[in-house]
């Protein structure tokens, strides 16, 4: 069974309890024999609530002696501590949502539980460091606008959805968002007919379109928002061609993906 031992740590709100020196069992997904062990250093508190504290510490892995940048979200100071909510929260990243570790989601070393003198089974869910909320998810540029929406479609893609995809459950790790706090996650089947990231599509130094707008034949419809830069739009007909082509290869993709499987924003 693999383990984990924590270093020295602060303790929220003053508290006298300090975290466990202790051995801590992992949460193990099926029967796979798994015998490493898992070391965290240099603890440091970032995050405090009623429910849940949290830590950025360094790993130390078994195969590699490089340590790792983590976060570690405890339960451990809680008044009721909430396994099943850690163990449900576990299974969507090692067992639902394994493949967009390190895409959409933080890669996950594990959950580790320890079993109290008092009976209660505190939680501590070890995933990788992808950063803190920044102004580029609060104020989003429409680069980092467009990976969210990738990140929040993978998600989809695969089933589920997150059940609270508030600001402070998206992270940046330069440049590149990542979804957390998959406590809520639950399946979730999308019912409409197309998958769509950005509403308006630009061509650039002509015109923004809807989207919807775009399709073979509305080509004359097009043109006819041109009028603005000549009197002659046929020569930006090429142009719009390629666009059209591209937004509609787009939609003979998505028809092609089983309907279970898809996410949709309706235009």
């Amino acid at each position: 069974m693999a383990s984990l031992q924590l270093g020295p740590a602060p303790s929220p709100w003053d508290c006298q309890e300090t975290l466990p020196t202790s051995k801590l069992e992992r949460y193990v997904l099926d029967d796979t024999d798994m015998t490493q062990q898992y070391f965290i250093r240099d603890l440091k508190l970032i995050a405090s609530h009623k429910d849940t504290t949290v830590y950025r510490g360094l790993l130390t892995l078994p195969d590699n002696p490089d340590a790792v940048s983590v976060v570690v979200k405890t339960d451990f100071f809680a008044q009721s501590p909430r396994p099943s909510v850690f163990e449900h929260e576990a299974d969507m990243y090692e067992l639902h949502l394994w493949d967009l570790q390190d895409k959409a989601i933080p890669r996950c070393y594990g959950l580790f539980q320890y079993d109290g003198e008092d009976g209660k089974v505190s939680s501590f869910l070890v995933l990788g460091d992808c950063g803190d909320p920044t102004p580029e998810a609060r104020h989003p540029t429409s680069s980092f606008k467009s990976k969210v929406i990738d990140a929040v479609y993978f998600i989809h893609f695969a089933g589920f959805t997150h059940g609270d995809l508030s600001l402070r459950n998206i992270l940046n790790k330069d440049g590149c968002p990542f979804i957390i706090d998959l406590e809520t996650a639950k399946p979730h089947v999308c019912g409409m007919k197309e998958k769509i990231f950005i509403v308006n599509v630009k061509l650039k130094g002509l015109y923004t379109f809807l989207r919807m707008d775009l399709r073979r034949g509305n080509m004359d419809y097009l043109l006819s928002l041109l009028t603005h830069r000549s009197d002659d739009t046929s020569k930006y007909r090429p142009c719009v061609e390629k666009l059209v082509e591209q937004i509609e290869a787009e939609r003979d993709h998505f028809r092609r993906i089983p309907r279970e499987m898809r996410l949709i924003v309706p235009e």
